[in-house]
């Protein structure tokens, strides 16, 4: 059995319909694994994103929270060490 399948690449020429049936099972495979890799690009740009603010929020955390930390404890002792003499 053949079949004129004209949204073919073969432009018009007789290819078997169990050809036909195997290419367009073929490129249904190909849009669904195209549409899985999209996902999981998109998964993985979203998850990058939030681990860079992640690690941009423990940056500011960790060093300006420290830095304040310490400038505080500093002034206290020097406070301390003032009213004591």
């Amino acid at each position: 059995m053949t079949s004129d399948m004209s949204d073919t690449h073969y432009h018009g020429e007789e290819i078997s319909a169990d050809t036909y049936t195997t290419l367009r099972r073929c490129q249904f495979n190909l849009e669904s694994l195209e549409e899985r890799l999209e996902r999981m690009e998109n998964t993985t740009a979203t998850m990058k994103e939030k681990w860079r603010r992640g690690d941009e929020a423990m940056r500011d955390f960790t060093g300006k929270g420290l830095e304040q930390d310490l400038v505080a404890t500093s002034i206290k002792d020097l406070v301390a060490t003032t009213i004591k003499a």
